[in-house]
């Protein structure tokens, strides 16, 4: 058994109807497993699920985009990808997803499945990832592959690619 890799996980108003706790505790697991799979069993996250009208203004206040999007990342401090050794045993952020667009995303049957692509995508914009050229967006990608295994990814129907938008620092996002 895994030794347990701190994950809090907070419900916003809304998004506990959607994501039940059983959800929710996979989505969590998902993230102790693919910390795990780092070597980062001593750092640590939070995972927030909230709805579209909070991710919305997050994403006005922080990227100046007025619209709901799926997930963002708010990391702590800047790392240079998940080898980089100031990621060890630390607290490397908030990773924050809408429920409501996952679910637009997924249909309900395959929500859980869509938050733990979001929260393991998420991760990756923690480690310093980013999408918004052609090669980092590969790196990035091959990482969410190895975290999520490829059997999970064709199981879930969610293997989907992420969009790419803009980058920034802090908040790292989708």
């Amino acid at each position: 058994m895994l030794a347990p890799v701190p994950i809090d996980v907070v419900v916003r108003k809304g998004a506990g109807r959607l994501a039940g706790v059983t959800v929710r505790r996979k989505v969590a697991n998902r993230l102790r497993t693919a910390l795990h799979r780092l070597g980062r069993s001593r750092a640590s996250a939070t995972l927030v699920f909230t709805s579209d009208d909070e991710i919305r203004a997050l994403n006005r206040e922080f990227r100046g985009l007025d619209r709901a999007t799926d997930v963002l990342s708010f990391h702590m401090q800047e790392l240079a990808g998940e080898a980089d050794p100031a990621g060890d045993g630390v607290f490397l952020g908030d990773i924050v997803i809408s429920v409501q667009t996952a679910s637009r995303h997924a249909g309900r049957a395959r929500l859980g499945g869509e938050l733990e692509c979001l929260a393991v995508h998420g991760l990756c914009h923690l480690f310093g990832h980013d999408h918004n050229r052609p090669g980092s967006a590969r790196r990035m990608r091959a990482l969410e592959k190895r975290l999520l295994a490829a059997d999970y990814l064709a199981a879930s129907g969610t293997g989907r690619s992420r969009s790419s938008t803009a980058a920034g620092r802090l908040p790292m996002y989708t």
